[in-house]
């Protein structure tokens, strides 16, 4: 199967405008500048699954580039996957030390552009269950659909889409079921 760096919102906008999907206007989950009242910043801390995320992140002081006007998509880990982390690990990620490592998990998982779930839905199906969409670094981020349930990374242990997403005014938050592979 061809796989190819799908750029988040200029692929999903293209596939979209050519499938004649008037049902897209009026999705609930569909994302834009006025989805949400909060950014994403914000709508972290209101998300109960991503308590520990949001403190992580809080910790790390990197809660200003969430506020901006740029739009991204972020993939979070739940709580229940920080919980699992080897003992002194999630204490050390919210210490000065563990910032570096923070700001390395993190970047893995933010995709450029707001990509709501039927976006993302539409996609997999038109691409044969598999696209990557382009990340903040260089590494893309791949998803896959298999057997109903939708991966993020690559390999057998990749997390899954927990079922809850949140849009924001300036994004899309997913919580997922573990942490995104570095591939290096």
């Amino acid at each position: 199967m061809k796989r190819s760096i799908v750029p988040a919102l200029a692929t999903l906008s293209l596939l979209l405008a050519g499938c004649g999907d008037t049902q897209a206007d009026t999705d609930p989950t569909r994302a834009g500048s006025t989805a949400g009242t909060s950014n994403l910043s914000a709508m972290i801390g209101e998300v109960d699954e991503l308590s520990i995320a949001d403190e992580v992140l809080g910790n790390a002081d990197l809660a200003d580039p969430f506020d901006g006007a740029g739009a991204y998509t972020i993939f979070l880990p739940d709580n229940a996957a920080f919980e699992a982390l080897p003992t002194g690990e999630l204490e050390r990620l919210k210490s000065d030390e563990g910032r570096p490592e923070v700001i390395a998990f993190l970047t893995r998982h933010i995709a450029v552009g707001a990509i709501a779930r039927g976006d993302l839905d539409r996609a997999l199906e038109a691409n044969g269950g598999s696209i990557e969409l382009e990340s903040v670094v260089d590494e893309p981020i791949e998803v896959r659909k298999i057997d109903g349930q939708t991966y993020i990374g690559k390999g057998d242990d990749a997390p899954r889409l927990t079922g809850t997403s949140e849009l924001a005014s300036n994004g899309v938050i997913y919580v997922i079921d573990g942490f995104i592979p570095s591939e290096k």
